[in-house]
Parts: structure tokens; sequence; C-alpha cells
């Protein structure tokens, strides 16, 4: 999910910043790849729950990178 929401803030940007805040994600360990594949309700609920409480990191990233400009 975390992933999603860089890849959605980060598409309209030009340049190295999509880059850089996907690192700075990475870094802070809230950017996880998981495959597309159809899962259980009972998984689901676990991945949306360990994305739980990142809200406020991916607010911050956003900060971050806007104040570089």
């Amino acid at each position: 999910m975390a992933g999603e929401i860089l890849d959605a803030a980060a598409d309209a940007d030009e340049g190295d910043r999509r880059a850089r805040m996907r690192a700075r994600a990475a870094a802070l360990g809230v950017l996880r790849s998981t495959p597309a594949l159809t899962v259980s309700t009972t998984r689901r609920r676990r991945i949306i729950a360990s994305t739980r409480g990142i809200g406020p990191l991916v607010d911050e990233l956003l900060r971050e990178e806007r104040a570089r400009e």
C-alpha cells in the first residue's frame, strides 16, 4: 500500500524524485512489494493490518520531498 501511495504521489513528478522517495521509504522499512495474486480474506486482512500506522510516515516523506523544491 505504501508503494502504491508513493507511486501515485510521484507519478506526476519529473526527474529523480520518484527514485528518491522510493529509496527513502525503503530505508524506513515502509516500502513493501507484493505480487498481485488472489489472496484469501484472512490474508488480505493481515496485509492491510501490516500497513496500519504508516500514514504519518508517508506524509513525512511527501513533506520532505516538497521541501526540496
